[in-house]
């Protein structure tokens, strides 16, 4: 079986549209593309690579907060003085470009795969060569740790959109996931009854096009305590 060639993960898309635009200039004589389109896989490259980037740093700030938030309320650190994380700074804006940077993307794929000196290893060269029997590589990272006596879920997603979350309080994992996520943050509030102590087990695995794919991260566990 064949697997479409762009990358649904939105952090290898853009180390994707990266390589075809640096390589691109290597070929385009042959595969007949103008100076016009060589700069626009360029700066869609460019803007693409920004929007990823700024996402990370605006989860990465996030999780910052969210400890400081923490720390303010609960007091759970011995410190003198509350001190708030540095206010997160987005780099400015490459080139702006106009939406659908991913179809754009494609009509330059088939455009140069129509051409019969766009052989495979061009294609490989270029990143656009369509693999058989691709899969994903990445394993979902997962932690856990308490938040004021819930369990507190933080993960990467690794420019996946999607997560579904598994937790077993016992009875075993089932087959439905417990959650479907689209944050890389979670509290699970649902505690067992109150005085009563549970032992909760947690696993997540990506999503793409509502099919689990790749593998479900290592298990992450936690004792609970009904309130």
């Amino acid at each position: 079986m064949s697997v479409y060639f762009i990358e649904s993960n939105v952090s290898l898309f853009s180390t994707q549209l990266t390589k075809f635009a640096t390589r691109l200039p290597t070929y385009a004589a042959d595969l007949g593309f103008s100076v016009d389109e060589k700069k626009e896989a360029v700066d869609d490259a460019a803007y693409m690579a920004w929007i990823v980037k700024t996402d990370d740093d605006v989860a990465t700030s996030k999780l910052a907060w969210k400890a400081y938030e923490t720390l303010a309320r609960e007091g759970s650190v011995d410190v003198a003085v509350l001190i708030p994380p540095a206010a997160m700074v987005i780099t400015a804006a490459p080139t702006l470009v106009e939406p659908g940077i991913q179809r754009r993307f494609a009509q330059k794929a088939a455009k140069a795969k129509a051409n019969t000196k766009c052989s495979e290893a061009v294609q490989k060269d270029l990143g656009i060569y369509t693999a058989p029997d691709a899969v994903v590589t990445v394993i979902p990272d997962l932690k856990v740790a308490e938040q004021a006596g819930h369990p507190e879920l933080v993960f990467t997603k690794h420019g996946y959109l999607v997560i579904n979350l598994y937790r077993d309080t016992g009875a075993g994992y089932g087959t439905a996931p417990y959650k479907t996520l689209t944050k890389s943050h979670f509290v699970d509030y649902d505690l067992p009854a109150v005085g009563v102590t549970a032992h909760y087990k947690y696993k997540i695995v990506f999503v793409v096009d509502d099919v689990e794919v790749g593998s479900f991260s290592p298990e992450v566990s936690i004792n609970v305590i009904g309130r």
